[in-house]
């Protein structure tokens, strides 16, 4: 856990008040035993194609950043031709 207990907790209301599914809040953060600092949110109810994945920053076996790229697929409108791929 990291920041302040009262971020955490405004993130948290406004995950509730919006509505949002956190698709990132189970990844882990480079380093083990921490989670993903990094997150992607969609609308409660959006179809997932293709579930997060964590992208490591590397460059020649060393970290880039305390910061890992997040990838999920999702359909925005519920077709096969509304998916697209949200990148962060």
């Amino acid at each position: 856990m990291a920041g302040s207990r009262a971020g955490r907790e405004a993130i948290n209301e406004a995950v509730t008040r919006l509505g949002l599914s956190v698709l990132t809040a189970g990844l882990p953060h480079r380093l083990d035993g921490h989670g993903s600092i990094d997150h992607l949110a969609v609308p409660v109810g959006t179809p997932v194609v293709r579930p997060a994945q964590q992208v490591p920053m590397q460059a020649e076996g060393r970290h880039l950043s305390d910061h890992d790229a997040y990838v999920v697929e999702v359909s925005l409108d519920g077709s096969e031709q509304g998916r697209a791929r949200q990148r962060v």
